[in-house]
């Protein structure tokens, strides 16, 4: 005897509500790897905003197999079966919407509090991270511009680490053929007093200005670049 259909997935209701949104699926015979799906999501109204808990049905198109059933009339009756079931399934759903949202409820909550917990993890991490600051970010941006305008190329190219997460970032000062001087980080143009800003911000012991500590004037300044790497 020929199966029909078959459930392939089944979350609960309280799983469902518990992250906002769920499917459940049936393999209906005659479809190879598409399902017959009831997608249950909570969405916020676009009039009003209101959150509203949405029951769908998606049939499959795409995915026939005649090597499982050659027949489209049969696999018809197939389909036609599993929705029968599938059209329960909703209806026992939507009774259930209220309990749906207050899994989603608890569920908010536990991830506010996962979201308020990573934050402070990383605020720790960024905390534990001692910054450039302001003085010596813009002397070294300064003496990046004098270098440039110098040589009437590119400057020396700078590297540090963002405090925390500490990503690695490549700075350049750009010598344009009009003789302006602009700033790089990575491939993206930036002004260059975000420049300075990054740079104050980033971790003091990860920057490597190679020969650009150099150029910079007020020896102990240029005390924490020795070396190429801030100490």
């Amino acid at each position: 005897m020929t199966i029909e259909y078959s459930i392939k997935n089944r979350p609960t209701v309280e799983q469902i509500g518990y992250v906002g949104e769920g499917k459940i699926q049936y393999n209906v015979t005659g479809f190879d790897r598409e399902y017959l799906e009831i997608k249950v999501e909570r969405r916020n109204r676009w009039n009003d905003g209101k959150p509203t808990w949405e029951i769908d049905l998606d049939i499959p198109r795409y995915g026939r197999s005649t090597e499982q059933e050659k027949s489209n009339i049969k696999v018809a009756k197939y389909m036609r079966a599993a929705m029968a079931e599938a059209i329960l399934e909703m209806e026992a759903l939507e009774t259930q919407i209220p309990l749906l949202e207050r899994h989603f409820q608890r569920g908010e909550v536990d991830r506010e509090q996962k979201r308020v917990a990573e934050a402070a993890e990383r605020q720790a991490k960024i905390d534990a991270d001692k910054p450039v600051g302001q003085k010596l970010a813009k002397t070294i941006c300064d003496s990046m511009v004098a270098q440039a305008r110098k040589t009437e190329q590119d400057s020396k190219e700078i590297t540090f680490l963002s405090r925390g997460d500490r990503r690695e970032h490549k700075m350049r000062c750009v010598y344009t053929y009009t003789g302006l001087t602009l700033f790089n980080v990575g491939w993206s143009r930036i002004a260059r007093k975000d420049a300075v800003k990054m740079l104050a911000d980033s971790w003091l012991n990860s920057v490597d200005t190679g020969d650009v500590k150099d150029q910079i004037p007020d020896a102990r300044l240029a005390g924490f670049m020795m070396g190429g790497v801030a100490k």
